[in-house]
């Protein structure tokens, strides 16, 4: 099991589950938190979540300071086919396996991630009739650019909508998520809420195969897959050998429109795929056979490729969006390309092609932005006061000191 985390290899040899191919290295703010978590002896930490394929309808063991509890879920991601949410809630179980979960806790508070997974999200709509909940937003689902690259699940719309119709304190990072969370609804109390950030592994410098590469979990049009093909085929008139790599899953309907759309332009030779890894370190010992990254992401607010490109030392060429203007405030660390604007994007892939000095300068900037950004010491303690007074607030009425509350002007949005 080595191709596994430490922290995942332990997990399933604590739940006696059989080797399975497919497992993915990804969702590392969750383990970062607890790892962070676990350094403050007077917390008392527990994690619920869901998995397959178990002996048993819930299973748990100590590892660490941390209890883990794991759901079944099975039943309820088999009920997902239904997509209409009423049905689908009332039939699904979840909600009240968790909720037993929690009765035997007996949680201060819980923090609960995102509302776009259906199996994880839902326990939400049970927890806080007795519990503070706390939602960390890692997206919108709701978001009207979201119908622009693909058919949102209505299911999935439904339920964001409930929960936060219910669940009254919300965590982000970001003014776009605020907008539209107010406006779903206005009485739920804000608060800017942090991640913490997981140590990158040391990757040896390899040698450079290609010089651009477009990676995601999942490519599609979200991570900017067509444009950045569309610009490769301006940027080949002048630099006929100019190569990109496209590095991560694609759904098969989705590859064979890019490949029809590469043999069209002329770019059988100047493209290459390589398929999803089940290791962050071999991914990123992958990436950085590129000359540079060409992320030019449409929903995200800064991508969590743009930081770990930023992060290894590449020239990040990326999206005009509400946040990555921040990422220029101080210090030029990223191209900024209009969303949308093929020709913005080949410029900018131009610019680092053939300004050395330019290209040295994002490299080492956005080095040293993200080895900021990677202290979790002021991150943490922002953290443990909010969720302090979260429970404050919910049990004594006391309200959310200003401080950590949102600050919009703060977050202004810039595109």
């Amino acid at each position: 099991m080595k191709e596994y985390g430490k922290l995942t290899k332990a997990v399933i040899e604590r739940l006696n589950l059989a080797k399975r191919t497919g497992i993915k290295d990804i969702a590392p703010w969750v383990g970062q938190l607890i790892e962070e978590l676990e350094k403050n002896p007077d917390v008392e930490l527990f994690s619920v979540s869901p998995q397959i394929k178990m002996a048993k309808s819930v299973q748990s063991f100590l590892l660490g300071r941390t209890t883990y509890y794991f759901y079944s879920t099975e039943y309820s991601s088999l009920l997902r086919l239904l997509k209409k949410y009423p049905v689908w809630r009332a039939l699904q179980n979840c909600g009240s396996k968790v909720m037993k979960i929690a009765e035997e806790i007996k949680p201060d508070v819980v923090i609960a991630y995102g509302t776009e997974n259906p199996v994880v999200s839902v326990p939400q709509l049970w927890l806080r009739k007795k519990y503070p909940v706390i939602c960390v937003l890692q997206t919108i689902y709701n978001n009207p650019e979201r119908v622009k690259y693909s058919t949102p699940n209505p299911l999935i719309q439904d339920l964001e909508h409930d929960i936060v119709k219910n669940v009254r304190y919300f965590g982000m990072g970001g003014r776009l998520y605020y907008d539209l969370l107010k406006g779903m609804n206005s009485e739920v109390i804000a608060l800017e809420y942090p991640y913490p950030s997981a140590p990158l592994p040391n990757i040896p410098m390899p040698c450079k195969k290609y010089d651009f590469v477009n990676y995601a979990f999942n490519l599609d049009a979200r991570k900017g897959d067509e444009d950045a093909v569309r610009a490769l085929a301006i940027v080949k008139k002048t630099h006929p050998d100019v190569t990109l790599n496209m590095a991560g899953g694609m759904n098969p309907t989705r590859k064979t429109y890019i490949e029809g759309l590469i043999a069209e332009l002329g770019l059988q030779e100047n493209v290459s795929f390589t398929p999803m890894f089940e290791r962050k370190e071999d991914m990123y010992a992958h990436v950085l056979e590129a000359r540079y990254a060409l992320l030019p992401v449409k929903l995200d607010l800064v991508s969590t490729t743009t930081r770990e490109s930023m992060y290894y030392g590449l020239p990040v060429i990326t999206n005009i969006t509400p946040a990555t203007p921040l990422l220029n405030k101080d210090k030029q660390c990223v191209l900024l390309a209009e969303k949308g604007n093929i020709d913005s994007l080949a410029k900018c892939m131009l610019e680092v092609i053939e300004n050395v000095e330019l290209a040295k300068t994002l490299s080492e900037n956005g080095h040293e932005y993200m080895v900021r950004q990677m202290d979790n010491g002021p991150k943490m303690r922002r953290i443990l006061t909010a969720l302090q007074s979260v429970i404050d607030n919910y049990k004594e009425g006391v309200p959310v000191p200003q401080e950590l509350l949102f600050d919009i002007e703060k977050h202004q949005l810039m595109a």
